[in-house]
């Protein structure tokens, strides 16, 4: 090759190498996206406003995306490429955008090919949804009673409970069972549920009521702290997802939540009328609450339970209880729960074998053809569980 042709070699070479790099150019160091961010008019003004996605590993209060207020909006100005998801928190995940009817979200995806100015409305916020304090419209049926900040002396918390109240407790004098559940927020008001579809306890409960299907009761929602779920619902701890402080807040309910329902409202305070139900690790702890504490629940409903966790300890656990009085169990489990859907289905069926197996107890298993792991899904079974245990 001489020497002319190369010089032409390493010029295009040359103009190669560099079109390539301003070609990449953009993929390195992206294009200019700009987010204008209006937020809900309740939110307190020296609250600071954050963006979480892929780009930051979801940090819901990276300070180094935190929004800067502009006006009556809040904006940011990121380098982004790509596919992209986020979402915008005021500094924690208990404190992220929920949508226009206070229910979760998914996450916000943005294809960013170009520099572009973005336009978001958050709807709301996680805890003033779940705080009732959101201006949503409840969706209560019946004599509702909400007790704010009730304090747990077992967990050094607070947490709201609600309770609903038969149709004839004004108008008389009689005393009635007593169902408590879990996740309080969820099963009678859709305006404070997690995913913005309630259980309808309160519209199912009268409707059995009036129905005479069923005897009259009073179910007391327990409000889960949001953070502390995962902690609280269950006694033993999954290295992945946290726990321990089950028995904690067993007794809390036993000790001092019960005391105080059967103080302050007309109830039939023995076992035989006394319930404990939840759904997913609500179903969990209540198993674990009613048989560890067989003397004061006769009735325990788990829809859906999370067998898995803690590398099932609940199965070991409840192969060696024992149920030293009756005790009514109802068991459920959709067919098509998460993403493992059979793992989860066997988990119950091996579950409802081991109950099987055991004294003094009376079970009742349903399988749901076709339901996810949802609310809208226990909400659909639940009359099925309160037949099962008040049905005349």
């Amino acid at each position: 090759m001489n020497s002319n042709l190369l010089r032409d070699f390493i010029k295009r070479s040359l103009y190669f190498v560099l079109f390539m790099l301003l070609g990449s150019f953009t993929t390195i160091f992206g294009f200019k996206v700009t987010f204008v961010v209006e937020v809900p008019t309740y939110t307190p003004f020296d609250d600071e406003i954050y963006i979480a996605g892929t780009f930051n590993n979801w940090n819901p209060g990276d300070p180094k995306y935190r929004l800067v207020k502009s006006g009556d909006a809040y904006t940011i100005t990121l380098e982004l490429s790509g596919l992209i998801e986020y979402k915008f928190t005021r500094g924690s995940w208990e404190t992220v955008e929920k949508g226009q009817r206070g229910q979760e979200i998914p996450n916000r995806v943005l294809n960013v090919d170009k520099d572009m100015v973005v336009n978001i409305t958050v709807n709301h916020w996680r805890d003033f949804v779940e705080k009732q304090q959101a201006g949503l419209r409840k969706t209560y049926t019946g004599n509702i009673k909400l007790i704010k900040d009730f304090y747990s002396p077992e967990l050094g918390n607070k947490r709201d409970i609600i309770i609903y109240l038969p149709p004839d407790y004004e108008t008389s004098n009689e005393r009635y069972p007593v169902l408590y559940m879990h996740d309080g927020q969820n099963i009678f008001d859709a305006s404070t549920s997690f995913s913005g579809v309630e259980w309808g306890a309160d519209e199912t409960a009268e409707d059995l009521i009036k129905k005479g299907l069923i005897r009259p009761i009073i179910i007391v929602g327990i409000y889960n702290t949001g953070v502390e779920r995962m902690n609280e619902y269950s006694p033993w701890v999954d290295s992945n997802y946290g726990g321990g402080k089950g028995e904690s807040y067993a007794k809390f309910i036993v000790n001092t939540l019960k005391p105080y329902i059967d103080e302050h409202f007309r109830t039939l305070p023995d076992r035989g009328n006394t319930a404990i139900m939840g759904s997913s690790m609500g179903g969990l702890i209540s198993l674990y609450i009613g048989f560890e504490y067989n003397d004061v629940f006769s009735k325990v409903g788990a829809m859906s339970p999370s067998v898995w966790f803690a590398d099932r300890r609940l199965i070991e656990y409840i192969k060696t209880a024992e149920v030293k009085d009756f005790t009514m169990i109802y068991i459920d489990m959709g067919t098509a729960e998460g993403s493992k859907p059979e793992v989860y289905l066997n988990d119950a069926r091996e579950l409802y074998k081991i109950l099987l197996g055991k004294q003094n107890l009376d079970v009742m298993y349903l399988e749901d053809r076709g339901a996810p792991h949802s609310e809208s899904a226990w909400a659909r079974r639940l009359p099925e569980a309160l037949l099962y245990f008040f049905g005349k």
